[in-house]
């Protein structure tokens, strides 16, 4: 290492605290973190009208789900609606708790 390398490498950053970019990282992490919206029992009649009107027509739809404090959407083709578990399953074989679904829209 020559003289200005050196030089240069006082001024390198180091991890004086360990694990303090993890705990702020992880903190930041659960402060983006959103609720579960709460559904009235109109909108659950109206996303159940929803479902099942376009489960019967094989049309497409986009729903809105809530997983590990994100609210993320997913469009598709209903394949099957399981009520005993509580379940839409999707033609690439893709499922979702009924519980987690906040929003549907019909495409």
């Amino acid at each position: 290492m020559n003289e200005k390398e050196r030089r240069a490498a006082k001024y390198l950053p180091f991890d004086s605290l360990k694990g303090l970019k993890e705990r702020i990282m992880e903190a930041d992490q659960h402060y983006n973190q959103q609720r579960m919206p709460r559904l009235s029992e109109d909108e659950k009649l109206q996303m159940n009208y929803i479902l099942f009107d376009c489960y019967s027509r094989n049309q497409a739809i986009r729903i809105y789900y809530y997983e590990n404090g994100k609210i993320l959407d997913y469009s598709g083709v209903i394949q099957k609606i399981d009520v005993l578990h509580k379940q839409i399953i999707f033609l690439p074989r893709k499922k979702f708790s009924i519980e987690q679904i906040y929003k549907i829209e019909q495409k």
